[in-house]
């Protein structure tokens, strides 16, 4: 009986760095590699190839990945590894991706993909109160504490209060961070969690 062929499907834009992993995982991994270029919410047919047996290495930056390909990723079952910078290891705890330093070793990447943790059935999704999702929106975009203050006429205290209480349930300490969440994640929470 045929062992099943695992696929590896790495997520960069980075050529050189898709052909390092290939070359590094090839000789130690009996698989095939598939290279996926950019990452959107539009890769249905890509997501429907993906078996509970295969890996998905995530190696770009969180921001430019679409979120919704995130959740639709969590819904395959496959192993995901995803490396990131400390400020958004909060997917690790929404997806239950393994996860590792951006700057990793070819060490860091074999104890990844032979971690027991793989299963990411489901997404835990923080919950946001509705100024909490509103003062995160403006963070995202860049504006002060003072103009959040004039738009939703509440006291800078408050707006300070709802902007430390949104960044801890995602991870993150400063507000500049926010620009390092996933594509459409701020669009998601309106839409999908009022």
């Amino acid at each position: 009986m045929d062992e099943l062929l695992i696929k590896v499907f790495i997520c960069t834009e980075n050529h050189y760095l898709y052909k390092g992993v290939v070359c590094s995982l090839s000789e130690r991994l009996n698989c095939h590699f598939v290279w996926i270029k950019d990452i959107d919410s539009n890769k249905t047919q890509l997501l429907q190839e993906i078996q509970p047996q295969d890996i998905v290495i995530l190696l770009t930056e969180t921001n430019v990945i679409d979120f919704y390909f995130l959740i639709n990723l969590c819904k395959c079952n496959c192993k995901v590894i995803m490396a990131s910078s400390e400020q958004n290891w909060l997917l690790n705890i929404m997806f239950n991706f393994v996860m590792m330093n951006c700057k990793f070793y070819l060490s860091d990447l074999l104890l990844a993909i032979h971690s027991k943790n793989k299963n990411c059935y489901y997404a835990q999704y923080p919950r946001f109160t509705r100024q909490e999702k509103k003062v995160l929106f403006y963070t995202s975009k860049g504006h002060s504490v003072s103009d959040m203050s004039k738009y939703l006429d509440i006291s800078e205290k408050t707006i300070y209060q709802h902007q430390r209480n949104a960044l801890n349930k995602i991870g993150m300490t400063k507000p500049r961070n926010v620009v390092g969440l996933p594509k459409n994640f701020i669009e998601f929470l309106f839409h999908k969690h009022n």
